[in-house]
């Protein structure tokens, strides 16, 4: 596309748009009238009629802005359509919570506006509980009383910092207070939203979608995705509803800001790394934040960790081992090493291998952590069986074998949420899916967090001077 400003010194004694510029130099028709000429914005030599039409025609940049652009001649009117713009200029609800694409859909103004429907919706649900908790009175004449709060981070993604501090200002702006960890891992969020009680918990991401995407995930009660549709706690189609009407009104006060260091999260995370025995264990992950963060949880214990920083690259681990992993197998029969973990970058999803490059499967690694949370071998006690909570799948698969082993089984549903909840209200000892992610009861919680669980295998290895694959052969063959 293409358009024209006119030539500063074009000749205005005709009747020519002022569009249009013609010199000595420029065509004329066969009566000896210049054809107009056109000059883009920004460009420094003229153009043909026919150019112009041309790159018209061709959606030329220049021609957005350009004066001339409805100089059209005989061009049909037409409206190009774009399939790979259909889906992305508009915000998609998924069943974590928002994605869009940065800058063109979701930017700092619109996180604002979901900040601000977020914070209103989680006080009209709050107000909604204490009224008809017979508390409407005292509500009225205390309304900041027990305003929920809200615990906040984001990913590594260069999006995010922007959509965080958007949203801080809407929540705060609903008198919301938040609590903000900055850039972390989705775990540490939870354990933040457990310690403080905390009604609600934002994680910027735009996990699932390409780098261009951000948006966030919404966590409620128990570390649950919000709903969509629901009575328990604040919900999508609340959230939805609040967004359309787009009515709020300013606090009187504005919400607190407290930033959260992430020391503070360490606190917490080394009580699962006490009672070690000497190891040397190769830890690889796509972050280097992350390999620095386990040297300090392992600081002043008897350990010697080998970091090995891997390319960023999907791998997966839903089917056992892989070729992209080779590399930390070679680093762990090098170093000679107890053991290798591999640590992915969404801090839920954790691999294994012993001393011997082996692969740590499904089931070998589930009985290596359950017997070290039932704090022994289990089947040989005369206390009620501990259970393990699985989601379908895998209790299909694996049942009959981990009853063997001396557990109770537990259907824990189709999904993880579903797991999370009956892990929960059965009081079990851990919970696993087919998907290399186990699920830890951490206070009221059910916490999905590949720290803790390399916390637990390490207690599990330290319990005796067995090598990995003799600890693991020794479980499976002391059957109950």
């Amino acid at each position: 596309m293409s358009g024209a400003a006119m030539e500063p010194d074009a000749p205005s004694a005709d009747n020519r748009p002022s569009h249009f510029s013609g010199d000595a130099a420029s065509p004329a028709t066969p009566g000896g009238e210049a054809l107009p000429t056109y000059r883009c914005p920004g460009e420094s030599y003229t153009i043909s009629r026919s150019v112009h039409l041309a790159r018209l025609a061709a959606h030329y940049p220049l021609c957005r802005n350009c004066p001339s652009r409805d100089d059209q001649g005989a061009l049909p009117i037409s409206f190009p359509t774009a399939p790979l713009l259909e889906n992305s200029e508009e915000e998609l609800i998924t069943e974590t919570g928002v994605r869009a694409v940065y800058l063109n859909v979701l930017h700092r103004t619109r996180a604002v506006q979901w900040g601000r429907a977020i914070g209103k919706t989680l006080i009209d649900h709050t107000r909604a509980c204490e009224e008809s908790g017979n508390g409407a009175e005292s509500i009225r004449e205390n309304p900041a009383r027990n305003s929920p709060h809200v615990v906040l981070g984001h990913d590594e993604r260069v999006s995010s910092p922007e959509i965080a501090a958007g949203l801080v200002r809407g929540l705060r702006q609903q008198g919301i207070d938040v609590a903000d960890l900055g850039f972390c891992r989705k775990p540490d969020l939870v354990d933040a939203m457990s310690q403080r009680q905390a009604a609600t918990a934002l994680f910027v991401t735009g996990s699932g979608y390409g780098p261009a995407w951000t948006g966030f995930d919404l966590l409620g009660p128990g570390g649950l995705f919000w709903d969509h549709e629901g009575d328990h706690h604040a919900s999508m189609a609340a959230l939805r509803r609040q967004m359309a009407t787009g009515e709020y009104a300013h606090a009187v006060v504005l919400g607190t800001y407290t930033p959260i260091r992430i020391a503070e999260q360490d606190l917490s995370l080394r009580e699962e790394f006490h009672a070690l025995r000497p190891l040397t264990i190769v830890c690889a992950a796509e972050n280097d934040l992350l390999v620095n963060r386990l040297s300090r949880l392992l600081e002043h214990r008897p350990c010697r960790l080998v970091h090995l920083t891997l390319p960023s690259a999907h791998r997966d681990l839903s089917q056992g081992e892989t070729a992209s992993l080779g590399e930390l197998q070679e680093a762990v029969r090098k170093e000679q090493a107890h053991l290798g973990c591999y640590f992915a970058a969404d801090g839920e999803t954790f691999a294994a291998i012993d001393e011997r490059g082996g692969w740590l499967g499904w089931k070998e690694l589930t009985l290596l952590l359950a017997s070290e949370l039932c704090e022994g071998e289990p089947g040989h006690t005369d206390r009620p069986a501990p259970a393990l909570c699985l989601t379908t799948s895998a209790y299909a698969a694996w049942k009959v074998d981990l009853e063997r082993c001396g557990f109770r089984c537990l259907d824990g549903g189709p999904s993880p949420a579903t797991l999370m909840r009956i892990l929960a209200v059965e009081q079990g000892v851990l919970g696993a899916g087919e998907f290399p992610r186990w699920w830890l009861r951490v206070r009221e919680f059910a916490v999905c967090d590949s720290l803790r669980i390399f916390g637990t295998l390490l207690r599990a290895l330290s319990r005796t001077d067995q090598p990995c694959s003799a600890r693991v052969k020794s479980l499976l063959e002391n059957r109950g």
